[in-house]
């Protein structure tokens, strides 16, 4: 799905390091690079979202970030890497990384408000820290929030556990017992 959305700007052969960018779907032919702070500014658009087509690889430099500001509760950020990710050393990443193949997260880097999905491979961390919650003020004491998104998603909808749908299948069920012998 993320795949398949027009694209806003082709960013081919630019560093994300340094720039401001506004909500749009970004491509990248082949790698993209993050080398110093990106800033993600949504515009206090509370449903925009940064969708980021990259060809093959994403890699950060050690101590690199994704930053975002003026958001709301529906906002999305979302990296689509065509086969492999490596955050460099105390990365503070915000956003959903989602790799064809695998996420690397050297010592120290961390997903402040988002996930890291692997398709195919492994999600390989050492000493990291992964929340896909980060509101109230900001996650681990960071600062850096979601707006309430529940880690970028792009939807703040709840899911019930699995077992609640079968506790009220036979509540239900019971209920209808009980009223079928009431009518004998």
């Amino acid at each position: 799905m993320l795949g398949g959305l027009p694209i806003t700007s082709n960013l081919s052969g630019q560093d994300l390091g340094g720039l401001t960018l506004t909500p749009g779907v970004y491509a990248f032919n082949t790698f993209a690079q993050l080398t110093g702070n990106l800033v993600l500014d949504f515009f206090g658009n509370p449903n925009a979202q940064f969708v980021f087509q990259i060809g093959s690889t994403l890699t950060t430099a050690s101590a690199s970030s994704v930053s975002t500001v003026n958001g709301g509760a529906g906002a999305g950020v979302f990296f689509r890497v065509g086969s492999s990710a490596t955050l460099g050393s105390s990365t503070a990443f915000q956003g959903n990384i989602v790799a064809d193949q695998s996420i690397s997260m050297n010592a120290a880097a961390t997903i402040i408000c988002g996930r890291a999905i692997a398709l195919e491979g492994a999600v390989t961390m050492i000493n990291n820290t992964i929340s896909n919650d980060c509101r109230n003020g900001g996650d681990f004491g960071s600062g850096a929030g979601d707006f309430g998104s529940g880690g970028f998603s792009g939807v703040t909808t709840t899911v019930p556990e699995p077992g609640t749908y079968a506790l009220l299948g036979a509540g239900l069920g019971a209920l209808f017992v009980v009223r079928r012998r009431r009518r004998v």
